[in-house]
């Protein structure tokens, strides 16, 4: 390591790290920070995360990327957490720091990183059996004013305590934001607790492993949450509806429902349901066609619940098949259009796709639409918006 170092000289280093490294190499490193780029922590305990930073305090102008993948020191069955927080934020010396990507294995421990300039961050829980405390969210991007991209994917419970009072975080300089959580109900209320208004893509996204009632309730977002997060996340109008459901792959079902406005800001609502590991060899306990019945009925009356008065466009692919003999899917779409129509705000055109659709479809929606445009095609895997 020495000598690796001493051949570098001045120029900039990319660090990789894990538990195993020698102790001393840490060290050795202390009269190089000024030449670090980037630093990554490939599955380490959290004190030598923390004795890094401190041995390591030096300046790190150069520092652009932060990848840790962490995990709690380890301790017995049953023995709280006793370590002592930080005095001061960890790695508080990367002041130009622009990409931060963390993942947990088990409790949060946000609240001990403040990067004021970071550009991407992107967070992940590597286990479902950890607790994640929203609050430390909000509280870590609203001291990251200058994001532009958020990637969020947290398969964990998660915990909202603290989050009613904190009000609203707004990101006014993201972009791109994303967020994927186990339980839609949770996930759609924190996302009303951030704001960003210059948002081109935002992406909430609800897995399960298992399907219940319960689960197709919190798929999407109630119309009040919506109500909130259409605002916090859009400029304009939306014009533009589409939805797309398809079995391919994990999840074995997947379902998203996309909403556009008319300066291309976009909005997209996905739900999705994977096979749980420990099924019995009988496999998936409900079968594909009652999941993509429930999913689909769940998200049409969606449509029809939300507020979305200028509206003018419906796109409906399904890439299961609209089977002849599944008339409440199709009675569903015909049923949308007439609701809009009898409002007094009817879609001036409304697209469906299938593998294979019901009879006459096209001419049923005819009296409630603008155009009707229904017609069968493969799914490949691959669709041109």
């Amino acid at each position: 390591m020495k000598t690796l170092l001493e051949r570098a000289r001045g120029s900039p280093l990319d660090i990789i790290t894990n538990s195993t490294a020698p102790v001393v190499n840490t060290t050795l490193l202390s009269p190089h920070t000024r030449q670090i780029r980037s630093l990554n922590f490939a599955y380490i305990y959290w004190t030598e995360i923390r004795w890094f930073s401190e041995v390591n305090s030096g300046p790190l102008p150069l520092l652009r990327t932060l990848e840790i993948n962490a995990s709690d020191d380890f301790r017995p069955i049953g023995q709280p957490d006793t370590a002592t927080p930080p005095s001061l934020p960890l790695f508080s010396s990367a002041v130009n720091l622009e990409q931060f990507v963390f993942c947990l294995q088990n409790s949060s421990s946000l609240n001990h990183f403040v990067f004021p300039n970071l550009t991407t961050f992107e967070l992940s829980t590597a286990s479902r059996w950890c607790r994640f405390r929203a609050l430390d969210l909000l509280n870590f991007l609203e001291a990251s004013p200058v994001l532009q991209t958020i990637d969020v994917r947290v398969i964990a419970e998660m915990s909202l305590e603290g989050v009613a009072q904190r009000g609203v975080v707004v990101l006014p300089n993201v972009q791109t934001f994303s967020l994927v959580v186990g339980d839609g109900g949770q996930g759609y209320e924190l996302a009303t607790h951030i704001s960003c208004p210059s948002a081109s893509y935002t992406s909430l996204t609800h897995e399960t492993d298992t399907i219940t009632s319960h689960d197709l309730r919190n798929a999407f977002p109630t119309a009040a949450s919506w109500n909130r997060i259409v605002h916090q996340y859009t400029r304009s109008p939306i014009e533009a509806i589409s939805l797309e459901i398809k079995s391919l792959g994990d999840p074995i079902i997947s379902c998203a429902l996309t909403f556009r406005s008319s300066d291309g800001t976009t909005i997209m609502l996905g739900f999705g349901v994977s096979e749980d590991d420990d099924d019995d060899e009988d496999g998936f306990p409900v079968s594909l066609e009652v999941v993509a019945r429930g999913v689909f009925l769940r998200a049409s009356r969606v449509v029809q619940d939300y507020p979305l008065h200028n509206a003018k466009h419906l796109q409906i692919l399904d890439r299961i098949s609209l089977s002849d003999s599944d008339k409440v899917i199709d009675m569903a779409i015909v049923e949308l259009a007439k609701s809009r129509h009898e409002m007094g705000r009817p879609f001036e055109r409304v697209t469906v796709r299938a593998a294979k659709l019901p009879a006459m479809m096209a001419e049923r929606l005819e009296p409630w639409v603008g155009v009707a445009d229904c017609s069968e095609e493969q799914y490949t895997g691959v669709h041109d918006e």
